[in-house]
């Protein structure tokens, strides 16, 4: 029988089948990919064991060489004293100092006894401790030595698995287990003209933030974006600046002056601009249902209450939802509440601005769904997830993305001990599907959604870049940031990106990193005492000045690349290497892609070439 693959009951469907059916296509894959490897499973761990086992003796060798290091500085503190005596003794005698409590031949013999102290501990660290020392040492350079052959060896047995791993196979495991999803190897024009003109996604222009990761994909066809991005934004700082002071007031007390000074400590302050940044994780979805409803909606704060509190709260909002019924109908308004109070008053989309297309939207089962999520507190995420729909585009923000790796990096899983890589892949890939589940969650509670198939749509001819420009800005964020900051800069950057130049396959782009650089200030606050008098307090702050800096980027397709090919190519085939040397600072290998910051600007005919040499490489 034919499984519905259609998720209108997406935490039940979790709960019931996605959990344990994507445990097992992970873990079937990664058996898959040991027996293609032709990894000897039995020998490395036998391998591990012996490395463990050497850890084991070096540690107890590094213990046991601390305590004689520790032993022989116990010995040469002793020496110290020794000799700190010594010369008090015979200073003693040398000086007169001694007297019949403490007499000459005391002070000498003491002075003596310290000097043979000294001479026996040298002795017996010179003779005995160091040469234990030395001989531990040896030891423990012998044995990490041992450890070394055993990892070589190790890393050796895991090479043929560690070369299989590849960018798009968490991705790949996630289609398989909801054949619904498709995921894209990058965010190409194609999908961005269509997300552009077909709903209205905004291009990368505006400066106040830049893309670091993005995963495009559809679900039947409407088109999704999972995107990070690093904004800025300019807030304040508060400056406080300090000023000792000091004066004298005098008195009569006792039929005489007395003069007292006194101390105060004068406080200022100033506030000034200062450039703040943050990250946001979101994901877009596109989708022709309901094209003319917009809403916004934040977390109830279910996740935190108990059924007891959960009913007060609804209460409670309920009835401000019932005044804004009221309301409506005296001012005009469209806003007309629903039966389920549960669900206005947990939901929230209040601002909504059609109730027709909002109830199409929210039947029934996507409103019972949609609780489920909410008021959910074991399986998934619970409510922790913003929602705003404009017109045909859905913004969804899962705070639990926030932290998550979602670029499925094959150099996760590397390893030289099968039984870890297998425990990694498996907790990676298992928890990301988790992740990535409970983010298309509320749109999978949405029926109409499932239902709605975007209609025929004929891209441009023309295409001005082979990558969107989504992309380019998530591929440049994997450089190191220091590479496209300007010197002056002493702050976060954001990164903005504009195609240069396109070839067949390749993109030229120029990068522009936008920070501020940082100028000392001083202002003189003028500021009341406690002699009456007004003090300058002077405040030191920061004036901060933008900056940037503009360089070249090329990101050129590698759909047939894979990561052990990209790999070897840079040490093993010339003209890629001669070619990289001539234009390029490094190259980034991610998502099907090759990116380098180019050392000089390309003309198509050198786009061509780099075409020409990744082709040959694949």
């Amino acid at each position: 029988m034919e499984i519905d693959q259609n998720i209108y009951e997406p935490l039940d469907l979790f709960r019931s089948r996605f959990k344990d059916e994507h445990a097992k296509n992970v873990s079937d894959f990664f058996e898959d990919l040991v027996k293609k490897s032709g990894v000897d499973e039995a020998k490395n761990v036998d391998t591990v064991s012996k490395i463990k086992g050497k850890q084991k003796d070096i540690s107890a060798a590094d213990k046991s060489l601390a305590g004689k290091k520790t032993l022989r500085g116990f010995i040469i503190f002793l020496i110290v004293v020794f000799a700190i005596a010594a010369i008090v003794f015979f200073y003693m005698v040398f000086e007169n100092e001694t007297n019949a409590q403490f007499p000459s031949w005391l002070a000498i013999l003491l002075g003596v006894v310290a000097l043979l102290g000294i001479v026996g501990w040298s002795l017996l660290i010179g003779l005995k401790i160091n040469k234990i020392i030395k001989k531990g040492q040896e030891i423990v350079k012998g044995l990490n030595d041992e450890l070394n052959v055993l990892l070589k060896e190790a890393w050796t047995e895991m090479k043929p698995l560690n070369d299989l791993y590849d960018w798009g196979m968490t991705q790949s495991l996630v289609e398989k287990t909801i054949p619904l999803v498709k995921m894209d190897p990058y965010f190409d024009n194609q999908r961005f003209e269509f997300m552009n003109v077909k709903y209205g996604l905004e291009d990368n222009s505006a400066l106040d933030h830049s893309v670091t990761f993005v995963q495009s994909g559809e679900i039947i066809g409407n088109p999704f974006l999972l995107a990070r991005t690093i904004n800025t934004w300019m807030g304040t700082k508060v400056y406080i600046g300090t000023l000792e002071i000091s004066w004298t007031e005098s008195r009569y007390v006792n039929g005489k002056w007395e003069t007292e000074t006194r101390y105060e400590t004068l406080t200022a302050s100033v506030t000034k601009p200062l450039p703040c940044y943050g990250g946001k994780t979101f994901v877009i979805y596109g989708n022709e249902a309901a094209p003319d409803l917009s809403f916004s909606r934040g977390p109830s704060g279910a996740n935190g209450m108990n059924d007891h509190e959960i009913q007060k709260f609804v209460q409670k909002k309920g009835k401000e939802i019932d005044k804004m019924s009221e309301k409506a109908v005296t001012s005009g308004s469209s806003f007309t509440a629903m039966a389920e109070t549960d669900f206005e008053s947990l939901f929230g989309a209040l601002d909504r601005d059609n109730e027709v297309q909002f109830r199409l939207l929210f039947t029934p089962l996507a409103q019972r769904e949609l609780m489920n999520l909410i008021k959910d507190k074991e399986v998934g995420y619970g409510d922790d997830w913003s929602f705003v729909k404009r017109k045909c585009l859905n913004y969804l923000e899962p705070a639990h993305l926030s932290g998550a790796d979602m670029t499925g990096n094959p150099n996760t899983f590397v390893n030289y001990d099968l039984a870890a890589a297998r425990k990694i892949f498996y907790d990676y890939n298992t928890n990301y599907f988790r992740e990535f589940y409970f983010a298309m969650a509320p749109l999978f509670a949405i029926p109409l959604y499932e239902q709605q198939k975007p209609h025929e749509y004929i891209y441009r001819n023309i295409l001005h870049s082979n990558v969107s420009c989504w992309e380019h800005e998530s591929v440049a964020n994997q450089f190191s940031a220091d590479v496209f900051k300007s010197p002056e800069s002493v702050t976060t950057n954001i990164l903005k990106t504009h195609i240069v130049a396109s070839s067949a396959s390749g993109d030229e782009v120029s990068v522009t990193s936008y920070g501020y650089k940082g100028i000392p200030r001083v202002d003189m606050i003028p500021t009341l005492g406690g002699d009456g008098k007004m003090h300058l307090v002077p405040v030191p702050w920061i004036e901060y000045i933008p900056v940037s800096k503009t360089s070249n980027l090329v990101v050129q397709k590698a759909d047939k690349l894979n990561q052990a090919t990209y790999l070897n190519n840079q040490g093993t085939n010339p003209a890629w290497s001669a070619y990289f040397k001539n234009v390029s600072q490094g190259t980034v290998y991610r998502q099907a892609l090759i990116a380098f910051i180019a050392t000089r600007p390309l003309d198509a005919a050198s786009l061509d070439q780099l075409g020409n040499i990744v082709g040959k490489a694949q």
